[in-house]
């Protein structure tokens, strides 16, 4: 599609018989500069410590598929626009796309503006920081330097005059809100129905981190409406199976093996369950008492 607007640029061109550029206020502050392999640079320098962070967490395969799926959200909007409104292109020094718009690649080609890929890439990768990185002291300090080379590359691609200030501005507010649209219709339609949970929870159901601590992942769990399997949490399936089975219903979510022992170790450290022969020897006292008073 950026071919496309490429070779529609260069017809309104000819038409009008020279190369203009639109008004742009940041062009008035920020300097033009000749520097265009910087913004290459800037999307290198996201993508490697982005990478790293999908490396070393805990659950990759989760950060890979929101940064993925947000990506190519917001790649598909860009193609929606960028084929349907031509604007003059701001860098002097652009090529125009020549040849088949389907086989024929140009790097930097006129008419692709609307909005900006650079800064796409640059927003999504932050969004990957914000919601991924360590809660802790080194993931925040990681997390600003992430988000200052977001606005440092987005102003080196204005200053090359790769885009208006409007194209990197959508970049901003698309980028998010593509971020987020995955985030909700995850949480709803996938892991709220049970499907690919391995994704979202490698270890345990409910488990994000293997820090969380099984009361966690018992909220967790209940608030996702799941069962320890995995299944969804279905009360009547669970009244009627009880019934079956003779035994009293239980409609609250069951928790797993390890937090039932550990609610029993609790129970007995506190002093409220009683020994299992305190029962024996209150039965022994009945006993005697009632041979007594026979007597």
């Amino acid at each position: 599609m950026a071919n496309v607007a490429s070779k529609r640029s260069k017809l309104i061109e000819d038409q009008l018989g020279q190369r203009f550029t639109l008004p742009d206020v940041f062009f008035l502050f920020i300097g033009y500069v000749e520097l265009l392999w910087m913004t290459d640079m800037f999307d290198a320098l996201m993508f490697v410590p982005t990478a790293a962070l999908i490396i070393l967490h805990e659950r990759p395969w989760r950060v890979v598929s929101r940064l993925l799926l947000s990506w190519g959200l917001a790649s598909i909007i860009r193609i929606t626009t960028v084929a349907i409104t031509s604007v003059p292109d701001p860098r002097p020094s652009c090529e125009y796309s020549q040849g088949n718009v389907f086989s024929t690649f140009t790097l930097h080609r006129c008419g692709d503006a609307i909005y900006s890929g650079h800064t796409l890439i640059f927003v999504v990768c932050s969004m990957v920081w914000a919601s991924f990185a360590p809660r802790n002291w080194v993931g925040r300090i990681l997390t600003t330097f992430v988000f200052g080379l977001s606005i440092a590359g987005s102003l080196i691609v204005i200053a090359n005059r790769a885009h208006y200030t409007i194209d990197v501005l959508l970049a901003w507010y698309i980028a998010p809100g593509a971020w987020y649209t995955v985030a909700w219709f995850w949480y709803w339609h996938v892991t709220k129905k049970g499907r690919l949970l391995r994704i979202e929870f490698p270890v345990e159901v409910g488990r994000h981190r293997d820090s969380d601590t099984e009361e966690k992942c018992q909220r967790r769990r209940v608030e996702l409406g799941l069962m320890p399997d995995g299944t969804p949490y279905d009360p009547v399936a669970l009244y009627l199976g009880a019934m079956r089975r003779g035994g009293e219903p239980e409609l609250s979510p069951p928790v797993s093996s390890a937090a039932r022992t550990a609610e029993k170790q609790e129970e007995v450290d506190d002093g409220s369950a009683a020994p299992a022969h305190q029962n024996t020897n209150d039965e022994c006292v009945l006993t005697i008492g009632e041979s007594s008073s026979q007597a």
